[in-house]
């Protein structure tokens, strides 16, 4: 006959069933939160690209001040090297489009390419609603 104490040795440690019930809600957790991390690191790296087409506006706008005419001088890759900032004046110098392309892993962004122009329409090529959402210029 066993004793409490041989018994109580018996039942240490985990069985196979709580190590694989253990592993697939890790699993379930990891299928979820992963993409949901993945997309909020795209969104906030396309603030990088807002803030510098929004810098690069200020800068027309003071070219425009200054010289009665936009400087088509923005053709660069961004710090991060996330997105290609371009300038695109037309008119005569009187009107501009800013884009920000996005490059790298940047481009699984649901916005796609960000535009800025002159008259300060904001577009994206994307099909997310909210690329340019609480910004202003």
């Amino acid at each position: 006959m066993q004793t409490k104490q041989q018994t109580a040795k018996q039942q240490t440690g985990f069985t196979l069933i709580e190590l694989i019930i253990t592993i697939a809600v890790l699993t379930i957790i990891v299928a979820i939160a992963v993409p949901a991390y993945t997309n909020q690191v795209i969104r906030s790296n396309r603030t990088e690209a807002i803030d510098e087409l929004l810098r690069q506006a200020s800068f027309q706008q003071s070219q425009f001040t200054q010289n009665n005419q936009f400087s088509a001088v923005a053709n660069y890759v961004s710090a991060s090297g996330r997105y290609r900032i371009t300038t695109v004046v037309g008119a005569g110098g009187q009107q501009y489009a800013l884009t920000a392309t996005p490059l790298g892993n940047q481009v699984r962004d649901a916005c796609g390419v960000l535009t800025l122009t002159s008259i300060g329409r904001r577009t994206a090529g994307g099909n997310d609603q909210n690329c340019w959402a609480g910004r202003s210029q």
